[in-house]
């Protein structure tokens, strides 16, 4: 008859999620000569640690669920992991099913209560439709595609990477922001400056505002639930949100990635060719800076106390240049 052989299953944040919950399956078999084991195995189901379950039957066939909503699930970024062994029974003796969660980068955002500029004035985000107008930096008056919004529960230490980031008053320079802002992790502001320009080669670019973390005026938030919001336009867009420049939702393949399928397939409904090309969209507004970059772009806005504190620790004798500074319009 031979013996168990350990089987192994994978799902993906946010891919294929059906009624909530993301699914995988499999039909474990004794070898290495036989797949004769037809009602030789036990039949149980198995809870797991993610909102989640793996269930047998006897003759081996097995599905596992775990809910897609789960916080650490969700706060897992592209490249994270999360593993779950789960021990089975037969006639001839115990073995395993790994199941590897696979994690999915989220989409930038805007939290509720974000006052976005239109020609009507500042309005909260979350009062924004398909069809309203905005003001954006580059190209005036434009009509919103696709909006869309997503409730996270936050109450569990696992949800750090989707606790939103506060930019607090002047963090970015004077009057940007105007007011304390918030924005999902991976959301991108656009920056400028000399020390910018000297760092990318570029005079504006666009940096996760999670990358610019100093722990004193751009911080990590710790609340219980979060209401996120997307705006989708014909191209990328800059918006300004009380006195900040930053991004409008741009759909390539990880900011589609990080939504539901039913939330994919309402973009796709708008913009077809992104199914199968979400490169026909165009490029993003600016150039995007990377991980490493934005590290260094992190110590233009520190305060300036601990930034001065920071060189006389090291001995410095010369003035520190100029600090960069947020576009502001």
């Amino acid at each position: 008859m031979g013996f168990p052989i350990p089987d192994t299953g994978a799902v993906t944040e946010d891919v294929g999620v059906v009624g909530g919950f993301l699914t995988a399956s499999g039909d474990i078999d004794f070898g290495p000569f036989t797949n004769n084991d037809a009602g030789e195995w036990t039949a149980e189901t198995i809870t797991g640690s993610y909102g989640s379950q793996l269930v047998i039957d006897d003759d081996g066939v097995w599905v596992y669920t775990a809910n897609n909503s789960n916080a650490a699930i969700q706060a897992l970024n592209t490249g994270d992991t999360l593993t779950e062994v789960f021990t089975v029974s037969s006639t001839s003796g115990d073995t395993t099913i790994t199941i590897t969660i696979n994690g999915a980068d989220e989409p930038p955002c805007f939290v509720a209560g974000t006052l976005i500029n239109t020609p009507q004035g500042p309005r909260p985000v979350e009062t924004l439709r398909a069809g309203d107008k905005v003001l954006t930096r580059d190209n005036g008056v434009q009509e919103i595609r696709w909006a869309g919004r997503r409730r996270l529960a936050l109450n569990n230490g696992a949800a750090g990477n989707l606790q939103p980031v506060r930019l607090r008053k002047d963090s970015l320079g004077p009057g940007v922001p105007e007011h304390d802002l918030l924005l999902s992790p991976m959301h991108r502001v656009l920056v400028a400056g000399a020390q910018v320009q000297m760092l990318t080669g570029a005079t504006e670019v666009l940096c996760p505002v999670k990358h610019l973390l100093n722990g004193q005026t751009i911080v990590q938030e710790q609340l219980e639930e979060v209401h996120y919001h997307h705006l989708l336009f014909d191209a990328h867009q800059v918006l300004i949100s009380s006195g900040c420049a930053s991004e409008s939702f741009f759909p390539g393949r990880v900011g589609l990635g990080g939504f539901e399928d039913e939330t994919r397939d309402e973009v796709f409904g708008i913009f077809p060719e992104l199914r199968s090309l979400p490169e026909t969209y165009g490029d993003t507004a600016r150039y995007v800076t990377r991980r490493h970059e934005g590290a260094l772009l992190k110590q233009c806005f520190r305060p300036v106390q601990t930034f001065l504190a920071g060189l006389r620790e090291r001995g410095a004798k010369t003035s520190p240049l100029p600090m960069a500074t947020a576009f502001r319009k």
